[in-house]
Parts: C-alpha cells; structure tokens; sequence
C-alpha cells in the first residue's frame, strides 16, 4: 500500500485514462466517449475512444497491433483486421485521409502513430442537454481555393459535410464528416435520441426501405437526372447491407413521396421511406434527407448533408449510412475503391438516368455517356461495368448486333472493372451475366455466388442468378432467386418474365400465365410480357395464342429480330406461308448474320416442297474463310439443307469445312433455349454423318446431345420438344418403336411440328410406318383448330 495522498500505478493508469485530451481540433472526453468542436458535439463507440486515447497517450510515437489488440480488444478475441476497421473509422470521424494524414499515420506492417497535437483538458467537455431545440448555426461559406482541382484519394480530401437534426426541429447544419458515427452523434445529441429509438424499434432483419427518388430543388432546376442517379447509387449501397433489404430502383421509383407509397407498404413490404432533396450550388451540393415510416408516412428523422462538387462522389455512401444510422443498424465498411472524380460520377449518373429506359434508345444514350465517364476518369470502375451492360442490353433487345460482338465488346470492359475493383458487387455479377449467356453455368455461378454475397439485396443480381440456374436447367433451383428478387423488386416486369420462363420449362403453367400477365400489368409498353404468352402459347401447342402474343411483342418492339424467326416458325407449323415470308423477311433485314437468316428463311422452302428456291438459297455457299467464324452455325443448317435436296457429298463436304472451327469454340452452339424450340445442331450433325453411312463418327455426336436433353429433363424440365430430340436419337440409332414412342409423347405435351416431321432426314426410316402417319394426321387436325382459332381472334 502506498502511504499519503499519493495513488498507486493502477489509480494512476486510470486518472490518466479518464483525462479529456484536446487532439488537434477534437476535445476528446473518455468519460462520456464524446468529442467536440466547437459547437459540434460527437458521441464515439466506446472502443473507439479506448483506441483514439490509446493512440494519444503516446503521441508522435509507434503503437503497435499487438498493443492495440492487448489495450483496445483485451476483453475479446479478434484478428487485426478489427484495429484496421476501427482505424478506418476513426478516420472518418476525425475528418482524417489515410494519404495525406493529420491525424492518424499508417505504419506499413508495424502499427499507428497519432501525429496530431495533444494537450490536457484542465476541465472536462459539459455534455450536450439530452432534449431541447439546438441553436443553428450558420455554416461557413466554402471559400473558392477549398475546391480540389485532383483526385479526392490524391488530396486527402475530407468526405462530404454531414449535418442532421431532430424531429420536430429545423434542420441544422453541423459541421460533421462523411461518417455514419457521426450521424450517429449528432442524432444522440438535442433530443435525437428519442427520435433514434423510435426509427430503430424494429429489428434490423425486418427492415425493408424504400429509397425514392430525390427531387431536384436547384433553382433553375435542371439536376433532376443527377438527383435520381445519386438516389440509385444510394440503393446501389445500401443493397450491400447484410441485415436489412432494400426495394429496387424499378419499385420504389414508382413513387414520388412516402405518401405516395403508403397506401402500397403493406403490398410491397416496405417499413421505411427514404427520400430526399437536392440542391447545386456553385461550391458544392446539398442533399436534405427524410425518413418515413412506410404505413402511415410519419416522418422519422432528418438530415442535411453538404458536399463539395469535387466529393460528389462520396454523397452516396454517405447518405446511405446516415439512414442506416437513423435506422439504428450497423454501418457499411468503408469502400477501399478510390472516390471517381466528381465530374465522371456525374456523367454516370446521368448514364443511369439513361439506362432506366430498358428501350434500345435509351441504352444507346447511356453508352455515351458511360464513354464519356470513362474518358474524364479511366479509373472509375463503375462506368467500365455500366458499358459492359450497355453492349448486353443491345444484343437482347435487338438492333443487329450479334452474339459474338456483344462478347467481344463487354468481356474488355468487365476486365478492366475487375482490375480496378476485384470486389465491386456489379462487376462480379455482370461477369457471371456474361459467362451465363456464353452458357458457361458453372463459371457464371461462380461469379454470381460472390456478387450476392457482397449485395444481397440487388434485385439484379438475384434475377442474374435465377437466370442462370434455369439455363443450366434448374428451373427448381431458380425460383428462389426470383421469388427474392420481386419481393425486393414486385414492381419489376423482368423478372416476372424470366420467372414465367422457369414455369414454362418446369411445366408451372398456370404460375407462367400469372408471372406474364402481371408482367404486362406492370409494363404495358413492354413488349417482353406479351412475348412471354407467346412462349407459353408455344410451349402448351397452342399457336394461335402463341401466334398473337408474338404480334403484340413485335407491335410494342418492332426490332426484335429474334421474335419474328420465333413467329415465322410458328407460322411454318400453321402452314400458313405468306406470313412467314413476310416474317422471315423482317428477321433477314434486321440480323446482323446475313447468312444465318438466309438459312433460316430457306426452311421456308422445304415446307413448300419447292426444291428450286432452296436450292438458290444455298447458292451463298462456300463462304470466304472470313466468314466462317462468325457464320459457322449457318454453315451447318446449309449441310442439312443439301441433305434434304438428296446431296449427300456437298452435305458431307460442307460440314466438314467448319466443323473444326465448332468443335474448337468454348461456347456451344446449342442451349437450353434452342433445345426448348426444338434444335440441336449435335443432331443435325449426327444425321448428316449417318446420311453419308458413316455412323461411327455420328454416334459421339448423338451421345453427347443425348446426355445434354437427358440431364435437363432429370433436373425437371417439361418441353414437348424432349419428345422429338429422342425421336432423333431412336431413329439414328435405328430403333423405331422407341421413336415412335417419344413423337406420340411430344405431341401430348403440344408438339405441332408436323411439316417439319415430315422432311427431317433424321426420321426417314419412320416415314411409312402407320404410327408415324398417324402422329402427323394429328399434328394436321391440331393445325387447322389452331388456325381457325387464330382467325376468329
């Protein structure tokens, strides 16, 4: 024991610990775990503080990880990416830049040294009154040479300006800094914690918060694209919180207001209302924000936040942790991604605003813009992945760009996003959308699975992922995926189609009737809810019904070139020729593959038996070597056109010229959408080989895509055209009664094919068998109901 007023080692330790610091421009008070600023008043994690007075009891010197973990982190167990985080974060707060540091200096694989000025308090901050109005004070004019004129992570620029007040007092303007546990603070103190605890009642696992779209305030109004740009890009954020969800872009902008919304919360399973203001000045940004419970549209809380123009690009992640505050959850980390420059984030904005359309038209525009992105900061990887988005947007909905220059054009973009972002949700998620249309599924799994890890709550990347198990023919596994996606996005005409899509080949019908009826309900204009009734039309063997939601989808988008080969066909099985000249005509004008086209319109002469104009139409041939790798598949379709004007050799001779080029290409010329209407080009190579007797080279060529349509119809999906590929398999292989068996099984499902049936070399050896003829007699009976039924209609 030690004797007079003099207090032990340990007393000691704890009157220095409890001491108020000044450090640098902070009072730092450890008893309260409060920082201040003048009139600025910040409540800390007490953790942080342990970490922040740690740093300061040895100012200008190393403190290692192991003495942090030891002083900060006694009590648990943690690795030292806990000090790395909190460090983090205590920048934010203190306003500080890991590149150019006032106050806390990164010591590569050592430690930390606080490089401030520290000083004793002699008396200790008086803590802010708990309730009551707080004065406003007014913020001090930007002056012009605070402007950065480079990169934010080049200057250590401050992030942008936080203020926030309480409801129901005015806003004010305080002088916080870009951080969540600022927001935090400044909401404890004036009376915010009552307003704290009653946006936060709710558990963070049952939030689902609505973000609309920020009105433009600015006097001549002219920022409304940038408003609603930083209001998707706060979704964009938001939807990589763990706990909570957050409705997408295409629902919660439906609205203009929380009391827009209330009626539909119940509907759409939103708690909470996010909206906000914007405001350009000539220095900066202002971005006045709200929260709403959803129900009733009763205001929750308030917060002012200020930015300057050259930190635009940090308003987002800021705003989107001050309502994750005002929400009572935890923040989201800090990004590791270098902040874009202000005037390239703007031009993606507006390449957003752009993008929104979903017409061909407005993807066009976003592409420029995202260009333009790009050229103003070659760092940004968010304009790199928008880009890449744009080149799959146009191959899908159609204005003659092919496959393969789609591929071409987004994989270098995706690329490069990768390099400069490993980790960026949308990025790894447009890779595996990417690798799924190449139908590489597993690969594309691979991406997605880590792209929703990251952003659980982007409808996006959900309906990317449902996408890609009903590709690789898992239509059980891709409802999941869906059901998510429209519960985070029920407004959203997309993904009800490509739901409806996974019904169909799961055999749902009914459910892929509603999925495209609700489609068309939520997107009139569109022509894809339309489209879908054609599919299910075709799918069911109804082909009248088929038939009209084709000519729906094609009067809404007329550039579809794919949809009116879909029609012709149909019109094929109807026999109904004059209008598949005229569609196949159309498809012929709008492809970018002239040869493709011209073969699939010459199926238009083997249903009219009229050998002289196939065999013109296959007077294109041979190819320029130039040609054959973006028209290999065409070249095959020719050989089987040879075969049917009984020229084995030039069939044989013809295949023969590409095939290595086929075999040799990682993406398959067949998929599950082909095999769903009816084509396998491993078949159609089968049957020239066997055609020209040589049925040893055919026999690989029919196990492979006889594994490939037995894998899908195990893993559940129901398509009439299954019947008809084994019909293929049986009969090459020379077993009838198996192939009989499989067409009668085809035509009960909605197989209506029947011109077709009629002329397919495959099937020669069934053609006299009564069986056979009287598959066709009822394919013939079915066509002409059909077709009465289309005439009425």
């Amino acid at each position: 024991m030690s004797g007079g007023g003099s207090p032990t080692p340990g007393a000691e330790a704890d009157l220095l610990a409890a001491r108020a610091l000044q450090i640098g421009e902070w009072q730092a008070d450890p008893v309260l775990d409060e920082l201040r600023r003048g009139e600025q008043l910040l409540k800390l994690e007490p953790r942080k503080m342990r970490l922040l007075m740690a740093l300061a009891r040895r100012p200008q010197q190393l403190v290692t990880l192991d003495q942090l973990l030891d002083e900060v982190w006694g009590d648990v167990v943690v690795t030292p990416s806990s000090v790395y985080q909190s460090i983090s974060q205590l920048r934010q707060v203190l306003g500080d830049d890991a590149s150019q540091p006032r106050y806390i200096v990164t010591v590569p694989r050592k430690g930390y040294r606080l490089v401030a000025e520290v000083s004793e308090v002699v008396a200790a901050a008086t803590p802010a009154p708990l309730a009551g109005p707080t004065p406003t004070p007014t913020p001090a004019p930007l002056p012009p040479e605070s402007e950065p004129k480079r990169r934010a992570t080049d200057q250590g620029m401050a992030p942008p300006v936080l203020s926030a007040s309480t409801i129901p007092p005015a806003p004010s303007r305080r002088l916080l800094l870009g951080g969540s546990a600022a927001a935090a603070a400044a909401l404890l103190g004036a009376g915010g914690w009552w307003a704290w605890q009653r946006a936060a009642r709710m558990p963070a696992g049952d939030i689902t918060l609505a973000v609309l779209p920020f009105d433009d305030v600015s006097p001549k109004a002219l920022e409304q694209p940038l408003a609603d740009g930083l209001a998707e890009s706060v979704i964009g954020a938001l939807s990589r919180h763990q706990q909570i969800r957050v409705a997408s872009r295409s629902t919660s902008f439906q609205f203009r207001s929380a009391q827009a919304l209330a009626p539909q919360a119940k509907q759409l399973a939103v708690t909470h209302v996010l909206w906000g203001e914007l405001q350009r000045w000539q220095q900066g940004l202002q971005l006045k924000l709200s929260l709403y419970r959803a129900a009733d549209s009763e205001v929750l809380w308030h917060q002012v936040l200020e930015s300057p123009a050259a930190a635009l690009g940090r308003l987002a992640f800021s705003a989107a942790n001050a309502a994750l505050q005002a929400l009572g959850v935890a923040p989201l980390p800090a990004s590791a991604s270098p902040m874009p420059q202000a005037d390239a984030y703007e031009l993606y904005l507006l390449g957003l605003h752009h993008q929104r359309s979903g017409q061909i038209e407005g993807i066009l525009k976003a592409r420029a813009y995202f260009q333009r992105a790009i050229d103003a900061d070659p760092g940004f990887a968010l304009a790199y992945v928008g880009h890449a988005a744009t080149w799959i947007a146009e191959y899908h909905y159609g204005s003659g760009l092919s496959f393969r220059a789609m591929d071409a054009r987004a994989q270098p973009l995706i690329d490069r996003a990768l390099q400069l972002d490993p980790e960026a949700p949308l990025a790894l998620g447009l890779q595996g959308h990417l690798k799924a249309n190449l139908s590489q599924h597993e690969e594309a799994r691979r991406w997605l699975t880590r792209a929703v890890e990251k952003a659980p709550s982007d409808a996006s990347l959900l309906n990317w992922s449902g996408s890609n198990e009903s590709d690789d023919g898992w239509p059980a596994r891709a409802q999941p995926f869906f059901t998510k996606a429209a519960q985070l996005s029920p407004l959203t005409a997309q993904i009800q189609h490509r739901a409806g899509l996974a019904a169909i080949h799961a055999g749902q019908y009914e459910a892929a009737q509603a999925a495209y009826q609700r489609a068309i309900a939520l997107a009139p204009q569109h022509a894809n809810g339309h489209w879908g009734l054609g599919i299910l039309g075709y799918a069911r063997g109804r082909l009248a019904d088929a038939v009209l939601g084709y000519r729906k989808a094609l009067l809404l988008d007329p550039k579809r070139e794919q949809l009116w080969k879909q029609l012709a066909w149909l019109y094929l099985d109807l026999g109904l020729s004059e209008e598949a000249q005229k569609a196949f005509a159309q498809f012929q004008a709008l492809s970018a593959t002239p040869v493709a086209a011209r073969m699939q319109a010459a199926m238009q002469w083997v249903q009219a038996n009229d050998s002289v104009a196939l065999a013109e139409a296959l007077r294109i041939l041979p190819l320029k070597p130039a040609q054959l790798t973006a028209e290999r598949d065409a070249v095959i379709d020719a050989s089987l056109l040879h075969l049917l004007l009984g020229q084995k050799e030039a069939a044989l001779k013809t295949l023969e010229s590409v095939l290595g080029l086929v075999l040799a290409d990682p993406v398959p010329l067949y998929n599950n959408w082909l095999c769903f209407q009816g084509q396998h080009i491993w078949l159609d190579v089968a049957t020239i080989y066997s055609a020209a007797g040589q049925r040893d080279k055919a026999e690989p060529f029919i196990e492979q895509a006889s594994g490939f349509i037995e894998r899908y119809a195990r893993q559940g999906n129901v398509w009439h055209a299954t019947g008809y590929h084994r019909a293929r398999i049986e009969a090459l292989r020379g077993r009838p009664e198996p192939a009989l068996a499989a067409l009668e099984e085809a035509y009960q499902l909605g197989w209506r094919r029947g011109w077709w049936l009629a002329q397919d070399p495959a099937l020669q050896s069934l053609r006299e068998l009564p069986r056979f003829k009287a598959v066709l007699a009822r394919i013939e009976q079915a066509k002409q109901a059909q077709r009465d039924k289309l005439l009425v209609a």
